[in-house]
C-alpha cells in the first residue's frame, strides 16, 4: 500500500471543505435619470466602484452575479470613465478595463446579466451577500422597484452582508412598502411619509451627501435633481453619517449592512463585504 497516498487522502478527508460564495452584484437597467423640468442627465453604473469591488471579489475567490431589474445589460455613466477615478494609475486603470470588457457586462447579446425575477426563480438563499455599485441611474428605477425590495428583505432577515456605496444605498427605499408615494412626494417637494416598518430604519448609514451633489450638479448634471439621497434615506428613518471632508471614504457598518459615501468609499465596502464571508 503507498502510504504517501493513505496519507493524503486522509488529510484531504479531515480537512474542512471551502467553498466560492455566490456575491449578487445588482444594477439599474437605466441609462438616464429624470431632473426638474423635464431634463435629464445621461448616468449608468459608476466604474471604479462597480469594478474595483467586483475585482476584489473575483481574486478572493468568489463568484460574482451581476443582475437587473429587467436583465438589460447596463450602461455605465460616462463621467465615470476616467482615470482620476482610478488613482491616476494608467495602468490600474488598464486593468478594470480589460476585465470589465472581459465580463461583457454592458454587451447587449453577450451580457452576463440575468433578472430579478431569475434571481428569485434561483432562490435568493442561494446568494451569501449582495452588493449594489452607485452611479445615479438607481435613483431611476431601483429607488421603488418592489422586486428588489423583496430580494433585500430577505438578505436582511438572514443577516448576510448587504453593501452599497454612493448612490447605490438609495436603492435601500425599494424594501419601503410604500416607496412609490414616499418617492413621489420627495420628488414633488412635498413631505413624505415613510411606512412605520422598513427593515432599515434605524440603521446607522451613509449615501451620496449633500454637499457633493452639489458640487456634481454645479459641474456636469447641467439641472437640477428632484431630490437628494441623503434627505431620502433620513427621511426615511435612516441615521445618516458621514465623512468631514467631501470625496473621502467614509464607510458606514451597522449589523449586515455596509454602505459607502462616495466613489471613494467603493473598495472599503468590498473589503468589509469580503470580511463577513
Amino acid at each position: 500500500m503507498n502510504i504517501k497516498l493513505v496519507l493524503a487522502s486522509a488529510a484531504l478527508l479531515l480537512s474542512p471543505l471551502t467553498f466560492a460564495d455566490n456575491i449578487l452584484v445588482v444594477m439599474s437597467d437605466k441609462d438616464e435619470m429624470a431632473l426638474k423640468n423635464d431634463k435629464t442627465y445621461k448616468t449608468g453604473f459608476y466604474f471604479n466602484e462597480l469594478m474595483e469591488p467586483v475585482k476584489q471579489f473575483m481574486d478572493a475567490g468568489h463568484t460574482v452575479t451581476f443582475a437587473t431589474p429587467s436583465g438589460v445589460a447596463p450602461a455605465m455613466d460616462p463621467n465615470s470613465n476616467s482615470i482620476t477615478l482610478f488613482n491616476n494609475d494608467q495602468a490600474y486603470y488598464d486593468t478594470h478595463k480589460k476585465l470589465l470588457d472581459e465580463l461583457k457586462i454592458m454587451d447587449p447579446v453577450n451580457s452576463p446579466v440575468i433578472s430579478f425575477n431569475r434571481v428569485e426563480q434561483i432562490g435568493v438563499d442561494k446568494f451569501d451577500a449582495f452588493f449594489a455599485p452607485g452611479g445615479h441611474a438607481p435613483m431611476q428605477d431601483l429607488v421603488v422597484d418592489d422586486q428588489l425590495g423583496r430580494i433585500l428583505t430577505e438578505f436582511h432577515n438572514a443577516k448576510k452582508p448587504t453593501g452599497l456605496v454612493c448612490h447605490g444605498p438609495i436603492a435601500l427605499l425599494s424594501a419601503l412598502p410604500n416607496n412609490d408615494q414616499f418617492v413621489a412626494k420627495l420628488a414633488k417637494g412635498e413631505k413624505a411619509v415613510p411606512s412605520s416598518d422598513w427593515i432599515y430604519a434605524g440603521y446607522d448609514m451613509t449615501v451620496f451627501s449633500n454637499s457633493e451633489e452639489v458640487t456634481a450638479t454645479k459641474y456636469y448634471l447641467d439641472g437640477e435633481m428632484l431630490y437628494f439621497p441623503q434627505n431620502a434615506l433620513s427621511q426615511a428613518g435612516g441615521d445618516y453619517q458621514r465623512n468631514d471632508k467631501d470625496w473621502t471614504s467614509k464607510v458606514v457598518v451597522d449589523r449586515e449592512l455596509i454602505t459607502g459615501q462616495n466613489p471613494a468609499s467603493a473598495m472599503g465596502v468590498a473589503q468589509e463585504i469580503i470580511k463577513r464571508l
